[in-house]
């Protein structure tokens, strides 16, 4: 093939030749004209679909950039949010004042265990000075009674010498 050939749609050279191009020319008419109607028909139906299709490509483009777009500036404000969250919440408590809270915390949970056992202690002191102060309380009872009875015997013994005349 020449470089002045040229490649038609049924894949047939037409060189620059007069001679030829007739050749050609009658061998196109000898198939038809309706042939060549209905191949143009199909190469514009073709170059519609093309340019159609190209729109639809580039709409679709469009749309997928304006969502990336979209998708983009949610996540940057998102970001943005997030780090004025982590600002204010760095500010509401300190490393260092939770640190010492937690040893205060540890302090006192100390504290109470010592206050714990002193009072368990002093729970057994204060039953056993109860008991302590029930058996006294027995004793003085007894006591008491064993008083009543001796000063109940006396004074049986004084009315009985006071019930004896005396002799003088």
């Amino acid at each position: 093939m020449s470089q002045t050939g040229m490649v038609c749609r049924n894949v047939d050279t037409v060189s620059s030749n007069p001679a030829s191009f007739a050749h050609h020319a009658a061998d196109h008419s000898a198939s038809g004209a309706h042939g060549m109607l209905a191949g143009m028909g199909k190469g514009k139906r073709t170059l519609l679909w093309g340019i159609s299709g190209g729109t639809v490509l580039s709409a679709l483009g469009f749309v997928g950039l304006a969502l990336f777009e979209q998708y983009n500036s949610c996540l940057t404000e998102l970001r943005g949010d997030l780090k004025h969250f982590n600002e204010i919440s760095g500010d509401l408590v300190k490393k260092d004042t939770l640190q010492r809270y937690r040893e205060q915390l540890k302090d006192m949970y100390k504290e109470m265990q010592t206050n714990n056992a002193a009072r368990a202690q002093l729970e057994q002191e204060l039953k056993s000075s109860e008991h302590s102060r029930e058996e006294m309380a027995r004793e003085v009872q007894q006591m008491r009674e064993r008083l009543a009875y001796v000063e109940g015997r006396q004074a049986a013994l004084t009315t009985t010498v006071s019930a004896v005349p005396s002799k003088k």
